[in-house]
């Protein structure tokens, strides 16, 4: 038996255990809430300096009320996370956790959380800032009966930024950088003409960024409508038609790449290898997330003015109507305490408010997940002080119409993990490698995680 059907089937029954429950309802919240401070405990991913930011958002949340009082622990990185709160007793569990967005799958299907539908259909407080959540960003926070599942803590979303100095002096317009078959011929234009040594660098989580280049084309490569109208069965790579032909041309663009030696080594550290080659100028452009922004910033130092574009589609021909959501949101544990989940949610609504979802982006580098905190002055003298080159993406998520469906499933690592080793296939072996065969191999490893999972859960 092959290595990964042995790694699937285990991943399969740990799934089987943990998912057999489906999603729960809010729990019902007593009219009178008991006597004293509830303790709400928060699990995260995220790292010390960021989780110092949570803290002033905590610290403002604990002295506004005494109903509740909000701790956020550190779990480790976020498989180890998830490990955990797929292993823990349920009255063990926190009421409030972190998940990357593009894991909303498998939030929506486990029994360790609850929407917070629930929650927002009996708050007659109301929650002013949810109806002024970016469209896109809503959107991806929602299970496909249009139930909001959780809501954004750190949004970032996939762009390509970009050294502009050098750009205008090679006669590149960054608004013509709408495609990856644009990007190459940029990359062309910069390394033949002598400006810089490498047109562009990636970030290694290539599977997301195949996610997004497809979802940005406006391609449903899962049936069932990418896992919105139902769960969904068949991954579409070798369908003989558009999905095919799209993955082809997006693996495409990476094997011209490197077969005319015009991109980073791929496999490159962002952080510590291709952002130094950015500010050395050795590099024209990076594709990576928003929340990079920050460590991009600090490298350049004003050596030269950064932009920024959003997430580009596969061909010229691309819809690009809707934008592919990424980062962490924040979701309700079901860990049967009531009112400890009540104040998870009462904190949910609280972080989203215009000043902290404002200084939270502001000082990371997300995005605004919000008008409300898109226009607080925190927020809006980073715009003008900061990263006046981030308004472009502004600019296409005002005029988006919603969300770019990423695949919604149980296995959506399983999905990055193929996506990545296709790329990873085309990128280091460019000359013999066949784009045939990547295809291939992801589309059966992917089909093999799917009906896995859906054997052991519907």
């Amino acid at each position: 038996m092959k290595k990964l059907t042995v790694v699937l089937i285990l991943i399969s029954l740990v799934l089987c255990s943990v998912f057999a429950g489906g999603k729960q309802e809010a729990p019902v919240v007593e009219e009178t809430k008991p006597e004293g401070t509830v303790e709400v405990v928060w699990w995260t991913f995220h790292g010390a300096v960021n989780v110092g930011y949570f803290q002033n958002i905590i610290d403002a949340f604990n002295e506004s009320q005494s109903d509740y009082h909000v701790t956020i622990e550190y779990q480790g990185s976020q498989n180890e996370l998830i490990a955990k709160m797929q292993s823990t007793l349920k009255n063990e569990l926190p009421a409030l956790f972190h998940c990357a967005i593009e894991n909303i799958g498998m939030v929506i299907n486990a029994d360790y959380a609850v929407n917070a539908q629930g929650y927002v259909d009996k708050d007659t407080a109301g929650w002013p800032e949810l109806a002024n959540t970016y469209e896109s960003f809503y959107a991806a926070s929602l299970d496909g009966e249009g139930n909001l599942v959780g809501y954004p803590s750190g949004v970032s979303y996939p762009t390509i930024y970009y050294n502009a100095d050098m750009l205008a002096k090679a006669g590149i317009d960054p608004a013509s950088l709408t495609s990856f078959e644009s990007v190459l011929e940029a990359c062309r234009t910069l390394v033949n003409g002598g400006y810089t040594q490498y047109g562009i660098g990636f970030h290694t989580d290539a599977g997301y960024y195949f996610n997004a280049a497809l979802a940005r084309e406006g391609v449903v490569a899962y049936d069932n409508m990418n896992g919105l109208e139902g769960p969904i069965t068949k991954v579409l790579y070798k369908d003989g038609g558009e999905v095919e032909s799209t993955v082809a041309k997006y693996l495409g663009f990476y094997k011209d790449l490197y077969k005319e030696n015009l991109g980073v080594p791929f496999g490159a550290n962002y952080s510590s290898e291709i952002i130094p080659l950015i500010a050395a100028e050795d590099c024209a452009m990076m594709l990576g997330v928003i929340s990079m922004t920050t460590k991009l910033l600090t490298a350049v130092d004003g050596a030269f003015e950064v932009g920024v574009v959003p997430c580009p589609s596969v061909t010229e021909a691309g819809d690009r109507a809707g934008e592919p959501s990424g980062g962490t949101w924040l979701f309700i544990a079901d860990n049967g305490n009531k009112w400890a989940m009540q104040g998870g949610y009462e904190f949910m609504k609280f972080a989203s408010k215009g000043e902290w979802a404002g200084y939270f982006a502001s000082a990371t580098g997300y995005l605004a997940p919000s008008t409300d905190a898109f226009d607080s002055d925190v927020y809006q003298n980073y715009m003008t002080n900061i990263f006046p080159g981030i308004s472009t993406v502004y600019d296409s998520l005002n005029s988006s119409k919603g969300d770019a469906l990423m695949p919604i499933c149980g296995v959506s690592a399983e999905i990055k993990n193929a996506n990545k080793l296709a790329v990873e296939t085309v990128c280091n072996d460019p000359t013999d490698a066949t784009i045939a065969k990547a295809i291939k191999t992801a589309n059966d490893q992917i089909q093999e995680a799917i009906e896995l999972y859906n054997l052991a859960n519907l």
